[in-house]
């Protein structure tokens, strides 16, 4: 194979024929393990588990890290179910603990210790120790691969340590340490070059630094590298000791994670879920929110309902009510999508809050008297080819687009905004909140200034009751 490209052309003359498990995965454990992985994905599982038997134990490990996680649960079970607890292990124990731990979390506590008790002692105990950390938080994602220097050694023996030690190969800095464990600074690979081997790392180490606490949120992690550019954060206990590293690395994963789970939350799928997901876990994240879409689609139904009579005296307002629903409930999303992102950011601080939502509402009140004014317009022109539109009819829509705008877009920041004050996801269910009171706002109020000014659209006629 002469190119990357030469290699996945190979692949996927491979994958398009009757697969050759010992020749397919003898090409991919010679890809990079995210082109690995991305290969493999394309097989059905029985395929998928096979070759990761035949690769070598590192690229199989390594491409198994890169896989979507639903995928290689269900793959983990599968060697479990075939008694590959052996291989399991061997290949776990030849990944960075972090993403060790990240494959060990997708198996039950009792798979789990059946796995471990292939490793070495040490090994094993150090990582039971990482899975029994809780995800979501700093200590759950961190990694041991750090290489601790202590603070009185000299460049020429922390070189030492770091040739012996199990050190992550990208990181740019270290951590110094005390006798008693605790983080004291963190000193630069470019300073052990520069500096002479007979200089102490506690002469010229960086001794400010910012460190996160075991339990901060993993979304507080995220915000903090991104903030300040880092590329590595040390993780300390309540007494400062050193416990591990999180990489940036680890944080892309975890933003990449996130970003998808809000967008599934906000209209109602799993957190969780993806394409390579169970029916029973696509039923069970999405039957509950189908259902209550339901039920909050009650209140715009009853407003169409009591108006019945009034759309049947003007069919045309049964081409109007989808038209300003829908634009109501697109400007709605624009305004929460905008209102999630600043929240996720962390651009929505207490004080900015009133700003926000007098933003968002003169949005709404300008962009919705715009399309109104056009729409008016519209429909006049309409009254000149069909029967049914009238400048009149226009000019109530545009009245009623203008307040279903002007509400839409405002709740589409006040919904997000009330379920972070109550302690909720903000993303959890508010497309669905967000569509009941926008259907509602939205039939109501072109309904209702329709029956208002009814004696004005139809002249000399006494017009339906409302039920």
């Amino acid at each position: 194979m002469d190119s990357p490209a030469g290699a996945r052309e190979q692949v996927d003359e491979l994958i398009a024929h009757t697969i050759d498990v010992p020749v397919l995965a003898e090409v991919l454990q010679q890809q990079p393990a995210p082109d690995a992985a991305d290969a493999l994905e394309r097989l059905d599982e029985d395929d998928v588990r096979g070759v990761l038997t035949v690769m070598d134990d590192q690229a199989a490990a390594d491409a198994l890290s890169e896989m979507e996680s639903n995928l290689v649960s269900s793959i983990l079970d599968d060697l479990i179910d075939e008694d590959l607890h052996d291989e399991l292990g061997r290949m776990l124990a030849l990944l960075a603990p972090d993403d060790a731990v990240s494959l060990l979390r997708s198996l039950e506590h009792d798979e789990c210790e059946q796995v471990l008790a292939t490793m070495l002692p040490a090994q094993a105990a150090s990582l039971r120790e990482l899975v029994e950390y809780p995800q979501g938080t700093a200590a759950g994602m961190m990694t041991t691969r750090h290489g601790a220097l202590p603070m009185d050694a000299t460049v020429t023996e922390a070189v030492n340590i770091i040739r012996k030690s199990d050190v992550q190969e990208d990181l740019q800095f270290l951590p110094v340490v005390d006798d008693a464990g605790r983080l004291r600074g963190l000193v630069g690979l470019r300073a052990l070059l520069v500096e002479a081997g007979s200089a102490r790392l506690s002469d010229f180490m960086e001794t400010s630094v910012h460190a996160i606490h075991a339990e901060t949120d993993d979304e507080d992690v995220a915000r903090t590298f991104q903030k300040y550019d880092y590329t590595m954060l040390p993780v300390v206990d309540t007494e400062h000791r050193l416990m591990g590293i999180v990489t940036v690395d680890d944080v892309i994963d975890l933003i990449q994670s996130e970003q998808t789970e809000d967008a599934q939350r906000s209209v109602g799928a799993g957190a969780g879920e993806s394409v390579y997901s169970s029916m029973a876990e696509k039923i069970t994240g999405r039957l509950p929110w189908l259902l209550i879409s339901a039920v909050v689609m009650v209140p715009a139904s009853i407003v169409v309902l009591r108006f019945d009579g009034l759309i049947e005296e003007i069919a045309f307002l049964a081409v109007l009510m989808p038209m300003v629903a829908a634009l109501a409930g697109n400007a709605g999303h624009q305004s929460l999508a905008v209102t999630l992102r600043g929240l996720a950011l962390d651009e929505v601080p207490g004080e900015r809050v009133g700003n926000l939502l007098t933003r968002e509402l003169l949005a709404g009140l300008f962009t919705g008297t715009v399309l109104g004014g056009i729409l008016v317009l519209a429909v006049w022109g309409l009254s000149y080819a069909i029967e049914g539109p009238s400048l009149a009819l226009g000019i109530v829509m545009g009245v009623a687009l203008i307040v279903s705008m002007t509400i839409g877009t405002l709740t589409g920041a006040v919904v997000p905004l009330l379920l972070r004050r109550f302690g909720a996801d903000p993303a959890q269910g508010s497309c669905i909140v967000l569509i009941m009171i926008t259907d509602a706002i939205a039939f109501g109020s072109l309904l209702g200034f329709t029956w208002i000014a009814l004696a004005w659209l139809l002249p000399g006629g006494s017009g339906p009751a409302v039920q």
